[in-house]
């Protein structure tokens, strides 16, 4: 609550939305010079990296459509790829199994991942200090993923698999989810786009909504003096 609280204060909202922006934006621009390196330029468009680089530049324009979007985009997507890497590290076991390649992961590849411990608590403070989440994210964060997914499926490296395009991503091939991979091709990138909409984003923005109206509630406000567009 208090750090929700310094909000109201202009000054601290003008260098904290400024900060988080440099922050997220730098790590995109990390990403994507080290995938170019690499040789790995299809890495850049995961949904989890373009989320962060619109959330940053959310950030530093105060732009509360695209602070919204990008939060509903990477919830539930982060907070899978956390409860996994989390409980790894606790127990030395996999629950989900999405993230077994940080098994011999490079400390740059740790820091290209690490956007998934940031980015959404930075943006739900700058989302609560704006007004909350815009009740409409969750339509533009379907647009972004189906974007992504087609641009995937159509132009990036079937081996890359980048955004589940081509198949199920490693441990979710293990769930009630495999039944998708028997569909057609049309018909895969479809229930996916459907699924990720009305399965991932809607809840995600109505959790969301829920969460900000319940801290308002108990007394975490809007800045008062500071810009912000909608």
């Amino acid at each position: 609550m208090q750090i929700l609280e310094k909000g109201k204060k202009s000054k601290t909202a003008g260098w904290v939305f400024a900060l988080l922006g440099c922050i997220m934006t730098g790590h995109f621009v990390f990403l994507f010079s080290r995938c170019f390196l690499r040789g790995t330029p299809e890495d850049i468009f995961w949904i989890s990296h373009v989320g962060t680089l619109i959330g940053g530049l959310g950030a530093l324009f105060r732009n509360r459509f695209l602070i919204s979007m990008a939060l509903v985009c990477l919830l539930g997507h982060h907070l899978t790829w956390l409860f996994d890497t989390t409980f790894w590290l606790v127990t030395g076991k996999f629950p989900i199994g999405t993230t077994t390649y940080l098994k011999d992961a490079s400390l740059e590849d740790w820091l290209q991942s690490s956007n998934h411990f940031f980015t959404v608590p930075s943006l739900f403070l700058l989302a609560c200090w704006q007004g909350g989440i815009r009740k409409d994210a969750w339509i533009w964060a379907t647009i972004v993923f189906s974007i992504l997914l087609l641009i995937s499926y159509f132009y990036l490296p079937p081996t890359a698999n980048v955004n589940s395009a081509h198949k199920l991503w490693p441990g979710l091939d293990q769930s009630y989810l495999s039944v998708l991979e028997q569909l057609p091709n049309l018909g895969y990138l479809f229930s996916l786009i459907i699924l990720n909409s009305i399965g991932n984003y809607l809840p995600a923005n109505l959790l969301l909504r829920v969460v900000y109206y319940f801290l308002k509630t108990i007394g975490c406000e809007r800045p008062t003096t500071s810009k912000s567009r909608p």
